[in-house]
């Protein structure tokens, strides 16, 4: 089941995932948007929503659809996820490509 607290958190991370990923401070998009830094901050924590019009302010700014908003994402890797995959690479540095094709396959029947 799906709460207006779990929508507001979903909102706010993928807000800062497009502030993040375009570069930009708070400070920044709060200008952009023409809201307090502090709103911002409330919104990417899930604490508070937005009207109507400033989802369109985002929406175009960062032109994306709305609904790029409220998607779900995979969490965050783990450490120790992060970790395994550093090992995992430095594995298959010097690896063949028929090798690495072989890996590839069994990573792949291990997924399904």
């Amino acid at each position: 089941m799906v709460t207006s607290s779990d929508i507001k958190k979903i909102f706010g991370t993928n807000v800062k995932k497009a502030r993040v990923a375009k570069g930009l401070t708070q400070e920044q998009l709060a200008e952009i948007l023409d809201l307090q830094v502090q709103t911002i901050t409330f919104i990417e924590t899930g604490r508070t929503f937005i009207s109507s019009e400033v989802l369109a302010k985002l929406c175009n700014y960062f032109n994306v659809e709305i609904s790029y908003f409220f998607k779900s994402r995979n969490p965050e890797p783990t450490e120790k996820q992060i970790n395994l995959k550093r090992e995992i690479n430095r594995s298959l540095s010097d690896c063949s490509e028929e090798v690495l094709s072989s890996i590839y396959n069994v990573v792949t029947a291990l997924k399904k």
